[in-house]
């Protein structure tokens, strides 16, 4: 499949190119510097979707990335004058199932969507700490040269994803049943723990550019669903207080779901701010 007519005719979802009234919006991300000019970016509604955008990104020569949430700040979203397949227009849901404790989740999604589906239920899975991210796809490995770059590999559930409920339920990774993977010759494979199995062991941990993910099935978890948690703030002369209170918070043992971060930053000035957070 050589020819982009023909390629057009088969392809279910939405083709933008250069000369098309939505291009200026399609390559946006969520920085500047990680936006590219693609010659071509296939909105795709399925896995054949992915298997026919590759093959035919394959057989004309063209670079390939792929977008999940688009917030990759190292671009790893976009590629100059290649194909981009984005996944973020329609494979964007996400479906519960309480009784399993299992999410069904479009490679394309945010984390928001899948807190808010979840929770209906009592459940949650172990996240990103901001829901506006996505929940990650593994870029493919590009097709001609077989080189990749290590910005690439910086995923979240494929590259580990440390969330708030990590402290209980492991890294995201470790939630992760099945995928549907779309690898490089245009197959769709089902991945998990028999089926497939070495390729879910692969993608679980082994690196990038294994195949596009187009769902996860994640494992759920019960969740009050409300939470007390917030920020507060204290600069440098202020900072033996909350110290000394999360000793004592330490010292009394802190309950099982009890959890607080804390980081040193600076703001605006090049002044130091404490930042306690509990959740």
């Amino acid at each position: 499949m050589t020819d982009f007519h023909t390629f057009k005719m088969t392809f279910k979802g939405d083709l933008v190119t250069l000369g098309d009234p939505e291009y200026l919006q399609a390559p946006a991300r969520c920085t500047r510097s990680a936006a590219s000019k693609a010659a071509n970016v296939a909105f795709v509604k399925d896995a054949h979707d992915v298997a026919a955008a590759i093959t035919y990104a394959k057989a004309a020569g063209l670079l390939i990335a792929i977008r999940g949430g688009g917030n990759h700040p190292g671009g790893a979203a976009s590629g100059q004058s290649g194909l981009v397949i984005d996944l973020s227009r329609y494979l964007v849901g996400a479906r519960i199932d309480p009784k399993m404790k299992l999410a069904y989740v479009g490679g394309g999604a945010v984390w928001e969507t899948v807190n808010k589906a979840a929770i209906k239920h009592g459940l949650a899975t172990v996240g990103g700490t901001a829901n506006h991210v996505g929940i990650s796809v593994v870029p493919l490995r590009n097709a001609l040269t077989n080189h990749s770059s290590d910005r690439s590999r910086r995923v979240l559930i494929l590259g580990g994803g440390y969330g708030w409920l990590s402290g209980l339920h492991d890294l995201a990774i470790g939630n992760l049943v099945q995928a549907t993977v779309v690898t490089a010759d245009g197959a769709v494979r089902t991945a998990n723990a028999t089926e497939n199995s070495d390729l879910f062991w692969n993608i679980r941990g082994a690196g990038s550019n294994f195949g596009v993910v187009t769902e996860f099935v994640l494992q759920l978890h019960p969740q009050h669903r409300t939470v007390f948690g917030g920020h507060s703030l204290y600069p440098p002369g202020a900072l033996e207080p909350p110290c000394d209170m999360n000793q004592e918070w330490r010292d009394k043992g802190a309950f099982e779901n009890e959890r607080m971060m804390h980081t040193l930053g600076r703001v605006p000035g090049g002044r130091e701010v404490h930042a306690p957070v509990p959740a």
